[in-house]
């Protein structure tokens, strides 16, 4: 590169980041367009958020102290074999960005399927614990109606010599009357 002269560190660095920061706004763009093909976007909001992710990179860009314009300045005057370098670097970190998007991206789908599997579980656990909490009380509710019979049945055991008990002394008191 004639007047851009970096350690190979830094330009790896610096190139990942403009590779990472580009990824961002193709795939940014593609979100876009495909919202606007589903008809959940219009057109118009389309440009729209095109234009505030261009401006989002670019001011990310100079709060890295990257400005655009010199840098396109730059890349102007480089040679076509150094253009050539700098997308294989760019495209390599693009792969090895990819590579790490889709190793994240199936950490995610796994934990899902651990949390999906989870909560089926609980589910089950809870539909147990339901039953089981179900059955006692029925038992709960079968011992009480039990209970309650047997105090039906003893409280009119008691009625019955009660009334027994009442006669007695109705006869007892008409043979005294009589007497």
């Amino acid at each position: 590169m004639a007047d851009f002269k970096l350690s190979d560190g830094i330009k790896k660095f610096f190139l990942a980041g403009v590779g990472a920061a580009a990824i961002t706004v193709e795939k940014g763009q593609e979100i876009i367009g495909e919202l606007v093909k589903k008809g959940e976007l219009t057109v118009e909001q389309g440009k729209e958020l095109n234009k505030d992710l261009q401006r989002s990179f670019k001011e990310s860009m100079n709060e890295r102290g990257v400005d655009i314009d010199e840098l396109t300045q730059k890349i102007s005057k480089m040679s076509t074999d150094e253009l050539a370098k700098i997308k294989e670097q760019i495209a390599s970190a693009q792969d090895l960005i990819a590579e790490r998007l889709k190793k994240a991206e199936d950490n995610v789908v796994d934990a899902a399927d651990v949390v999906e599997e989870a909560a089926e579980d609980a589910a089950v656990a809870a539909e147990v614990k339901a039953e089981e909490a179900k059955e006692a009380a029925e038992e709960i509710a079968e011992a009480a109606c039990k209970k309650a019979v047997d105090a039906c049945d003893k409280a009119e055991e008691i009625c019955d010599k009660a009334e027994e008990k009442v006669e007695e002394i109705k006869e007892a008191a008409k043979e005294a009357s009589e007497e």
